[in-house]
């Protein structure tokens, strides 16, 4: 068969039914099932390494635990960055206020 798309080169295109039997297909979804679900029979998912680090058996919880880390990292950093702002604010109200005082001894002479 071939299949002809304007403008593009023709493609021979070979289709073919497959027939399976009933016990074909069941072997074919339990072998699925199997090889699937082996990582719930594996003895690391269930150790203490595993599960100390948050593990719950899916790979979530590592993505879960990355965001939790970077979103206390960026309240950190903010929380520095505003500290030292208003630190600035404050030393620079300070030397007005300094400067201020020394004006009105100066004029007090």
């Amino acid at each position: 068969m071939v299949e002809h798309v304007d403008n593009q080169r023709d493609w021979v295109v070979t289709k073919s039914i497959w027939h399976l039997s009933d016990t074909a297909i069941k072997s074919f979804c339990e072998t699925s099932t199997n090889s699937s679900s082996r990582h719930s029979l594996d003895p690391f998912y269930d150790s203490e390494h595993y599960r100390g680090q948050g593990g719950d058996g899916t790979v979530h919880w590592y993505y879960d635990r990355q965001e939790d880390i970077e979103a206390t990292a960026r309240g950190d950093l903010l929380r520095e960055e505003l500290l030292e702002e208003i630190e600035q604010r404050v030393g620079g109200l300070r030397e007005l206020e300094d400067t201020g005082m020394e004006g009105e001894l100066e004029e007090a002479k």
